[in-house]
């Protein structure tokens, strides 16, 4: 079994390396970088030229998700294996000295915009917390069967969604300490293909809208329809990050292969202020999050 692990962390690590695609010189460069998790690597693209490096390697764990903790530090979500068992761990991960802190057993851990608030799931529980007097203050949010999976998505200071399995759609208030159901966004919205877009304070959405089609639109919480975007319907597209200071949002696509049916992905670039949309890279997988990086 060691070997097999190794063998797969080494194709892993090829992957990552090797299959990123080309940058097409003809458009206007892009600037900064994405950091996102591969396996037990955390890994770094380089949005001017499609380059991917290793950042830290994790030894035998796994890296489930990341979110920004301040601007040079990350927090992690680790999945590893002690005695057996599985374990599940956040901790932060500082950029600059490549030291890592485990803070709590856990998954799911965001941290809202702009403060020490942190949200995470302990399998079974979804708690609000915060560091006080060298230990965690801890809130309860809701309970859900043990082990089902939990999507969390930070809206601002006081307030994110989450969801438990196929459940309903909430809103947690942090001030108000009670959650409200957003059962006109869930019908119109597919969460997981969901971006909160902070500057207009909705959602990115891929919207139905007959049968077998659908765009992509702004939406609000209360499950209004606004603008779409001239993205293309015919893709299975994510809105992954927005890069502010460059008015692009940057997306993964889904797709199969007509050989052999094999899964792919590519990384897309819809640039807001032209109104373009073009595939960046063929071949690179980002996983379910990323933290863009300025220069």
């Amino acid at each position: 079994m060691p070997y097999l692990h190794s063998m797969f962390r080494l194709a892993a690590l090829v992957l990552l390396l090797q299959l990123s695609g080309c940058v097409d010189s003809d458009r206007t460069e892009l600037r900064g970088s994405l950091y996102f998790a591969a396996g037990n690597y955390l890994a770094q693209l380089d949005l001017r030229d499609g380059s991917t490096s290793v950042v830290a390697n994790l030894g035998d764990a796994e890296i489930r998700s990341l979110s920004p903790q301040q601007e040079d530090r990350l927090l992690l979500t680790v999945v590893g294996s002690e005695n057996n068992r599985e374990t599940r761990h956040l901790v932060l991960f500082d950029l600059e000295t490549r030291q890592t802190l485990t803070l709590l057993n856990g998954r799911s851990g965001h941290y809202l915009p702009g403060t020490q608030t942190l949200v995470y799931d302990d399998g079974a529980r979804i708690y609000v917390t915060e560091r006080v007097r060298g230990s965690w203050q801890k809130t309860l949010v809701a309970r859900h069967r043990y082990n089902a999976s939990v999507n969390v998505m930070p809206l601002s200071a006081t307030r994110f969604i989450y969801q438990s399995g196929d459940g309903p759609l909430l809103v947690y208030d942090k001030t108000a300490q009670r959650s409200i159901g957003l059962e006109e966004l869930q019908a119109v919205c597919r969460f997981d293909r969901a971006f909160w877009f902070a500057p207009r304070e909705r959602m990115l959405c891929q919207v139905r809208r007959t049968e077998g089609s659908f765009e992509y639109a702004f939406v609000g919480l209360d499950g209004t329809v606004h603008e779409s975007l001239p993205l293309p319907a015919g893709h299975d597209l994510k809105p992954m990050a927005f890069l502010l200071d460059q008015e692009v949002l940057i997306l993964t696509e889904r797709w199969r292969s007509r050989l052999a049916g094999r899964v792919r992905w590519g990384v897309w670039v819809y640039r807001l202020d032209t109104q373009e949309a073009y595939r960046l890279l063929d071949n690179q997988h980002l996983g379910n999050s990323v933290l863009y990086m300025p220069d």
